[in-house]
């Protein structure tokens, strides 16, 4: 199998091509990891906060329900109090912790969920992807800087060597002659009268 190779450069610009593509991979890759570790930290930092915000509500409800109690007993004149503000605040104590304890929920839910998922979508795609950049792609750079110092040499060894452009599309390439026919023509007598420094006599005209 032989290649026609215009330009030894422009194979080094495709081993720089490929190795700024793997180290640009590399980066991409260990870029994933570090945000799916930042999202597990946020997971586990958000079960905390929410855990406290859940104990607060709960202390929220227990003050809640004494302003409220208190407010049961009749006054001096014996009449009861109202207790729609102790009731309101009773209500919306209890929300909130329901809403806390609800986050809860959810965030664990996340954290058992999350590597699922992660496992799913994304390592197996990944771990081809790093075998490729692991594996493969220094195999092929190495095979290929062979190649170009293949291509040096051969380069060094003829000092004339210079690849030509390429033809135009549908132009054919006329071939070069060989030595034979390089002699043939170097020894092909001169046209009458051509490199002598001699004309020709004319013709005298008859009587």
């Amino acid at each position: 199998m032989t290649a026609d190779v215009r330009s030894i450069d422009a194979v080094r610009d495709w081993h720089a091509a490929l190795t700024t593509y793997g180290e640009t991979l590399d980066e991409a890759v260990a870029g994933v990891e570090l945000e799916i570790r930042r999202a597990f930290d946020w997971l586990s930092d958000q079960v905390g906060l929410w855990q406290r915000a859940v104990r607060e509500c709960e202390d929220e409800v227990v003050r809640a329900k004494a302003e409220l109690s208190a407010r049961k007993f009749p006054d001096f004149s014996g009449r009861m109090p109202d207790t729609t503000v102790q009731e309101k605040a009773l209500r919306l104590a209890k929300a909130r912790l329901e809403h806390a304890e609800d986050q809860v929920v959810r965030v664990r839910a996340w954290i058992g969920r999350l590597p699922k998922v992660i496992d799913e979508v994304y390592r197996g795609a990944v771990h081809r992807l790093v075998s490729f950049l692991e594996a493969e792609l220094p195999k092929g750079l190495a095979v290929l800087d062979r190649r170009i110092g293949s291509l040096e040499s051969y380069a060094g060894l003829r000092p004339d060597y210079a690849p030509g452009p390429s033809s135009a599309p549908g132009e054919p390439t006329l071939p070069s002659p060989t030595p034979s026919q390089q002699g043939r023509e170097d020894k092909a007598p001169p046209a009458s009268g051509e490199g002598t420094g001699t004309t020709p006599p004319t013709p005298e005209p008859r009587p």
